[in-house]
């Protein structure tokens, strides 16, 4: 795997080390991913001891302070403890603690799922935020496809860890290529109650496969290519169908 440029599927702890400061993440349950016994400022600051250890505490605390009103937390709780703030000043002090090195990407590991609709409105409106003033690249996970649809200008559909379509976001939405994408895409439901009863779903033959069962990876590859290929180390053909939109091969029959 590389990223920005380095390999760090082999790489040693220094390489590891570089990589880190520029690739960082935000957790999906916000409460774990801080250790109570710090309080938020200094969870903040913990990136700027271990990369920049030689910043002088006024100029690490100024620093503090810049990413706690980028992600939107009162200054008032810098020594409060995690247990003392709501889920989603605590996912906002987890965005804080990301940014502060101004990482060059961001990875949103399900970072709104925990949290209540209407706070998971201001994180993404947040997130996105962020991401056009500092300019970062964001890989945002979720299962949620009015959240991903919100957030993404692209959009890669995974099958038991393998791309099933990649493409714009409005390509993708608004013409979905792959059974299982256009599955998923049916299964969503619409708030309009009228519009959601009188609408067809796709439904994929037989029950869905189970990450347990390497061969479940060839779920939607053609019959005729299924002999003698092995789900564990089975790579999907991706065709380019138009302009960016790439889809895996599948059985036609599927849809």
């Amino acid at each position: 795997m590389t990223v920005l440029g380095r390999d760090i599927t082999k790489a040693d702890s220094e390489t590891l080390r570089q990589a880190r400061r520029d690739l960082q993440i935000v957790f999906q349950d916000p409460m774990a991913s801080l250790d109570p016994r710090m309080t938020i400022g200094d969870s903040i600051a913990e990136p700027l001891l271990v990369y920049r250890p030689d910043l002088a505490r006024l100029d690490r605390d100024i620093e503090v302070a810049a990413a706690m009103q980028a992600a939107g937390i009162s200054i008032d709780l810098i020594n409060r403890y995690p247990h003392e703030l709501s889920g989603g000043q605590t996912q906002r002090v987890g965005i804080a603690r990301a940014i502060i090195l101004k990482p060059r990407l961001v990875i949103c590991d399900e970072a709104v799922s925990a949290l209540d609709v209407s706070i998971r409105a201001q994180i993404i409106d947040l997130l996105i935020s962020l991401q056009q003033q500092m300019g970062m690249a964001m890989i945002f996970i979720s299962h949620d496809l009015a959240v991903v649809r919100e957030i993404s200008h692209r959009v890669m559909v995974l099958y038991l860890g393998k791309v099933m379509e990649l493409a714009g976001r409005d390509q993708l939405y608004t013409d979905p290529r792959h059974p299982y994408t256009k599955a998923l895409l049916s299964a969503a439901p619409i708030p309009d109650p009228t519009t959601e009863r009188a609408r067809k779903r796709l439904k994929l033959p037989g029950m869905m496969g189970s990450p347990m069962d390497p061969d479940s990876a060839l779920r939607f590859l053609p019959s005729a290519r299924r002999p003698g290929v092995q789900g564990e180390t089975y790579v999907p053909k991706l065709i380019e169908v138009e302009a960016g939109h790439w889809v895996s091969e599948f059985d036609t029959d599927l849809i």
